[in-house]
C-alpha cells in the first residue's frame, strides 16, 4: 500500500528527485541538531509575523472591546483558535530557541574576534593621549 501511495506521489511530485538531491549532499560530521537553532529562530518569527498579522484583522485594541475581541478570534472566527494557539506556542518556541542560540555562540565563541568600532575608538582616543 505504501508502495503505491509512493510511487503515485512520486508521479506527480517528483519526490524521487527531490530525496536524491537532498541526500546527495554532504554534511561534515561537526554539524548536528545545536547548529540548526539560528534558522528556527527565523523561521519562528516569520510565524509570528503571519499569525500575528491574521489575528489583528479581527483584534479590536480597546480597553473595552479587547477581551471579547479575543473571545470572538477563539470561538467564532473560522480556524481562530488555531491561529491564536500557533501563535501562543511558536512565542515559546521562538524564546526557547533563541535563548539555546545565543548559548550555543557565547559557550562555543562562535563570533568573530575581530574587534568592534567601539573598542576601536576607545584605542584610539587612548592612543591620542
Amino acid at each position: 500500500m505504501y508502495a503505491s501511495l509512493y510511487r503515485w506521489m512520486d508521479d506527480r511530485l517528483g519526490i524521487g528527485e527531490i530525496y536524491e538531491d537532498i541526500s546527495s549532499k554532504y554534511v561534515p560530521p561537526h554539524v548536528n541538531i545545536f547548529n540548526r537553532d539560528s534558522p528556527l529562530v527565523f523561521t519562528s518569527f516569520l510565524a509570528q509575523v503571519t499569525t500575528g498579522a491574521a489575528m489583528t484583522f479581527y483584534y479590536v485594541p480597546e480597553v473595552t472591546r479587547s477581551l471579547p475581541s479575543v473571545y470572538a478570534i477563539t470561538y467564532e472566527t473560522r480556524h481562530g483558535w488555531a491561529i491564536r494557539s500557533m501563535h501562543r506556542w511558536i512565542a515559546s518556541i521562538m524564546v526557547l530557541s533563541l535563548v539555546c542560540h545565543v548559548n550555543r555562540v557565547s559557550l562555543v565563541s562562535a563570533y568573530p574576534s575581530v574587534p568592534c568600532r567601539s573598542e576601536l575608538l576607545a584605542i584610539r582616543c587612548r592612543s591620542i593621549k
